[in-house]
């Protein structure tokens, strides 16, 4: 594997670090890659479909996708890049839930055509909104739990059930639902389909937004009461969902390389920090052995990790196998911006704990906030980092199925209880 970007390469890169220096407002603060801000804050949420906007102009939304949908037929390196810059500067408006390994691959490859050219094109030209609702309250890791009932009438699902920790649904368009459609099968994960809901079109969904423990509102519950959807909007076969939902979680967990690339910023901004703040005795703190001993610590791991999100890039454009290394990154991903953020809060002391919800400047009160450090982004990383290890699957879950992938034995279940 050669870590070396080409000449053109690197000239896109260059472009896309153009584009965000122009279209991004000044002094931009960035969020985080999982649209957390821009899902809670209205003003991020526009700034989020002004660059989608632009994106779409530039031929960027869809890079990758087919032409005879709209899409360009661009080499997977493009779209990393895109990825990469975007994500390591905290800009809004690439939706993970459309272009980073969601419903539009999701589409791509399950797919009947009559849906791929309804909805393709309209995320391809910035329209929409996406969202993903897998989650209920008594099925997280374990998807094939879930109880959202879709029973099939006439031309029409009626669908009947809860999900939770939905992030975006308040603000989504469309979503691949995950329903349960035949309770009686056998083994739990062969009952499973998916549905595409349109949200705002569809009768019978209400919403209840969920404070974060960061602060950030942007997960809903949704409650469907006899909503009811097309039949044409199954994707994939009837009772046959659960390889969606596997494909499904391998890009999601492929989200960890986002996170490592994300927190790269975090990492040069406490750097930065430790660089101009002196400590009482007048010395900077980029002096101290212990504070230096531990940046350096945090920068080696989230490179070491980088370079494996580098790795699984490779065999996604070589078709390798990347179930062992999606797993391993979504573990790295998540252990690793949770030191960052725990280094950084010991870096901070009493200080990191000052700052507005989410660590965003446009809530920065000149009064109240007049001692936060870097307005309050390290007190928002130790929060909201926690579940890094837990959405998109468990650790315990990655941990396993990047065993499997190895071919060691799978994890034993405990003994029954007498």
């Amino acid at each position: 594997m050669d870590f070396r970007f080409t000449p053109e390469e690197e000239a896109f890169r260059k472009e896309v670090k153009e584009f965000l220096d122009k279209e991004l407002p000044k002094d931009w603060p960035g969020v985080d890659p999982d649209c957390y801000h821009e899902d809670a804050f209205p003003a991020i949420h526009e700034v989020s479909k002004q660059i989608q906007k632009k994106l779409a102009a530039k031929g960027w939304l869809g890079l990758t996708w087919p032409k005879k949908y709209g899409g360009h037929e661009q080499p997977l390196w493009k779209q990393m890049i895109l990825e990469e810059e975007m994500t390591y500067r905290g800009s809004p408006g690439l939706d993970p839930y459309q272009f980073v390994g969601g419903m539009g691959d999701l589409l791509l490859e399950f797919g009947t055509e009559a849906q791929r050219q309804k909805y393709i094109p309209m995320m391809i030209r910035g329209e929409i909104k996406g969202a993903t609702g897998m989650s209920e309250p008594n099925a997280g890791s374990d998807l094939a739990s879930l109880q959202l009932k879709a029973e099939l009438q006439g031309d029409y699902f009626v669908l009947n059930g809860q999900k939770t920790w939905q992030s975006a649904a308040h603000l989504a368009d469309l979503a691949p639902v995950y329903c349960r459609t035949d309770p009686d099968l056998s083994k739990k994960h062969r009952g499973i389909s998916i549905i595409l809901v349109e949200y705002q079109k569809t009768p019978g969904i209400t919403m209840r937004v969920l404070e974060q423990m960061s602060g950030l509102k942007a997960f809903c519950e949704v409650f469907y009461d006899n909503a009811k959807v097309p039949k044409e909007n199954l994707l994939g076969e009837i009772n046959g969902g659960w390889k969606i939902v596997m494909a499904a979680l391998g890009h999601e967990r492929a989200y960890g390389v986002m996170l490592l690339l994300n927190i790269r910023r975090d990492i040069d901004l406490l750097v930065q920090y430790c660089k101009e703040t002196k400590d009482v005795d007048g010395v900077p703190l980029s002096k101290n052995k212990i504070i230096r001993n531990r940046l350096a610590e945090v920068a080696i791991q989230q490179e070491v990790a980088r370079n494996v999100g580098l790795k699984l890039n490779f065999l996604a454009l070589t078709g390798g196998n990347v179930t062992g290394t999606a797993n391993t990154v979504k573990v790295l991903g998540g252990v690793t911006t949770q030191r960052v953020a725990q280094v950084g809060m010991q870096i901070l002391s009493m200080y990191g704990q000052l700052g507005p919800v989410g660590g965003n400047w446009r809530q920065t009160d000149p009064v109240k906030d007049k001692w936060s450090v870097l307005n309050g982004r390290f007190k928002h990383l130790y929060l909201s980092t926690i579940c890094n290890t837990i959405a998109a699957g468990t650790t315990e879950v990655a941990r396993n199925a990047a065993a499997g992938a190895l071919g060691l034995p799978r994890e034993p279940k405990p003994a029954p209880k007498k």
